[in-house]
């Protein structure tokens, strides 16, 4: 027995292309517009580390408090303090181990920031050292 074939109730219409999905273009990233200054790093590190009194070697950030850093920022070259770095348990190291010298990195702040703004009267970097002690000085207040 033979079959007949069977009767479209529909014509096959050609098939459409997909659309494309529509993506917003992307934001650029911001840029960086935090406080940067090899000049400064360079005289924070001739002070004496703010944890022992020794010889420092290193410009420690601010890390740990107010936000000032995190996920990937690093806190603004204002806000660094001398520290003596090396291999062992350095003062480098224990800011970030010990909980009394993470938050005593507000007064280690102001008396840095006190020693650049007499280094640099007036600029840029005297700019951003004032409103960087201000910063600090908000913020230990706010915590008290």
């Amino acid at each position: 027995m033979k079959r007949s074939q069977l009767a479209r109730k529909t014509p096959l219409s050609a098939h459409k292309p997909m659309q494309k999905a529509r993506r917003k273009p992307q934001k650029a990233a911001q840029k960086d517009t935090r406080f940067r200054s090899q000049d400064y790093l360079a005289f924070v590190r001739t002070l004496p580390c703010c944890v022992c009194g020794g010889k420092a070697n290193a410009a420690h950030h601010l890390k740990g408090i107010w936000n000032a850093s995190g996920a990937g920022l690093k806190a603004p070259d204002s806000l660094a303090m001398p520290v003596c770095d090396g291999p062992g348990d350095t003062c480098h190291r224990r800011i970030h181990s010990e909980a009394h010298l993470r938050w005593q990195q507000a007064i280690f702040l102001i008396e840095t920031i006190n020693a650049g703004l007499d280094k640099y009267p007036s600029g840029p970097i005297h700019d951003a050292l004032v409103e960087a002690q201000t910063f600090v000085v908000n913020k230990t207040k706010e915590a008290e």
